[in-house]
């Protein structure tokens, strides 16, 4: 036989092997399946036996942090020990009550801070989607304010609710009276609220 035509063979089989190997390789046959993991993310099967990746480990980005637990409602969450470090506003209920509901979200944005069902928003915080309700009520100086903050987790929705306490600024004489209007217009509590919700798990 020619010795061309043999190295030729041997060329192709060869070729037909590798070419075999590396389509073997990108192709597991594995179903197109995937497993939602409790920080949102989605791992597909993987391997021979066509199992489901591991799913990451959870990052601890709040340390000090406690760890809120509702077998009820099957969702844990990480929440500071203290909510706000101000004089003038101080944590009524602590740490937030939690609800877990069947989605979608949905943000209906209307109504009165001071009205019976308050006032509905959609928010943005730090790239994450909150709808925020906030209900006023002014009683014995002071002024009691129920949060309720909705966010989307794994198709599901999930509620937050908490109340804060905010003494009367008209209580005060100056330079009190200063400090506490304008400790209470710089107020924010959303960035907290968003790393609650980033570290909630769903069970």
């Amino acid at each position: 036989m020619n010795k061309y035509l043999i190295i030729a063979i041997v060329i192709f089989c060869t070729l037909s092997i590798g070419i075999t190997v590396w389509l073997d390789s990108q192709w597991s046959g594995c179903t197109m399946e995937v497993n939602h993991c409790s920080d949102g993310s989605t791992v597909g099967r993987i391997g021979p036996d066509c199992e489901f990746a591991s799913c990451p480990e959870p990052v601890d980005n709040n340390p000090g942090w406690k760890t809120f637990s509702d077998a009820g409602q099957r969702i844990d969450f990480q929440y500071p020990d203290q909510p706000v470090t101000t004089t003038y506003i101080h944590a009524v209920d602590w740490p937030p009550q939690v609800a877990v509901a069947d989605g979608p979200f949905i943000c209906t944005e209307g109504g009165s801070e001071i009205a019976q069902a308050g006032h509905t928003q959609q928010q943005t915080i730090n790239g994450h989607a909150y709808c925020m309700t906030k209900e006023s009520e002014g009683a014995a100086g002071s002024v009691y304010t129920q949060y309720a903050y909705a966010f989307p987790k794994n198709d599901k929705v999930v509620i937050m609710t908490f109340s804060l306490r905010s003494v009367q600024c008209a209580n005060y004489d100056d330079p009190q009276k200063t400090e506490c209007e304008t400790e209470r217009q710089a107020f924010e509590i959303g960035g907290t609220i968003d790393r609650m919700a980033q570290s909630a798990v769903l069970k």
